[in-house]
């Protein structure tokens, strides 16, 4: 019977396994195996990295016709974020301003003042008030008149003279309350002013006006007005 003879193949084969089983035995053969695989992983690397999704390049490349449509596209939503931000703002300054309703109330015990804004304290004054407790009732009893009032007239005051405290004993400014309700022409000239004397506030130390420091008139002022509401209470 003829034999046939072996393919190259067979060969190759043989040679593998014995390549292998002497890899797997011998130092250096175990360093060859571990050059191979470098040589490998590096190889499938580089191949890897020169493919199309890995390359910056990667994107397809834009007509310029594109371009310019892209360019388009890119102005319209720029041009329509604009024009919605003026509407906003649009919107924002339709909105009607809030208005400032100022108004003061005076705690005679606390011998303080607070300024209000639409109901609010928004600010404290320290004060003096009239020498003698409780409600006013005639002239020259030097009491603070204790009721809700309003601002009669705002009047510069730094000539006038007082009969206790001479010339500036109402700084710059008094601001005149209408007690004709209350007073029913009893008495009158009660007001919020200024004072040459500031050691006299934090105590009833006045003839019945309400007085703070001349530095404090000049700022309530800004804040009132003929006709701003006064409350004055223990």
């Amino acid at each position: 019977m003829k034999r046939t003879k072996p393919s190259v193949f067979v060969y190759i084969l043989a040679y593998i396994a014995i390549m292998m089983r002497w890899m797997r035995r011998t130092t250096v053969g175990k360093v060859v195996t571990a050059g191979v695989l470098i040589l490998l992983v590096s190889g499938t690397y580089n191949h890897l990295s020169a493919a199309p999704f890995f390359a910056d390049n990667a994107q397809p490349k834009l007509t310029e016709t594109e371009k310019v449509e892209e360019k388009g596209k890119a102005e319209i939503a720029k041009k329509a974020e604009v024009q919605k931000q003026k509407v906003e703002e649009a919107k924002a300054a339709a909105q009607p301003a809030q208005s400032h309703t100022y108004s003061l109330v005076v705690t005679k015990s606390a011998y303080r003042i607070s300024l209000l804004d639409n109901g609010t304290p928004i600010k404290e004054y320290n004060c003096a008030v009239g020498r003698n407790p409780g409600q006013k009732t005639k002239t020259g009893d030097a009491r603070t008149p204790e009721g809700t009032f309003k601002v009669e007239s705002i009047n510069p005051s730094s000539d006038w003279v007082s009969d206790e405290d001479g010339k500036g004993a109402y700084g710059p400014w008094f601001i005149t309350l209408d007690t004709r309700e209350l007073s029913k022409g009893e008495w009158n000239g009660i007001g919020i002013s200024g004072t040459n004397k500031p050691e006299g506030l934090g105590r009833a130390s006045s003839a019945g006006s309400v007085r703070v420091r001349n530095s404090d008139i000049e700022e309530i002022k800004k804040f009132v007005k003929v006709g701003t509401v006064v409350t004055i209470r223990e």
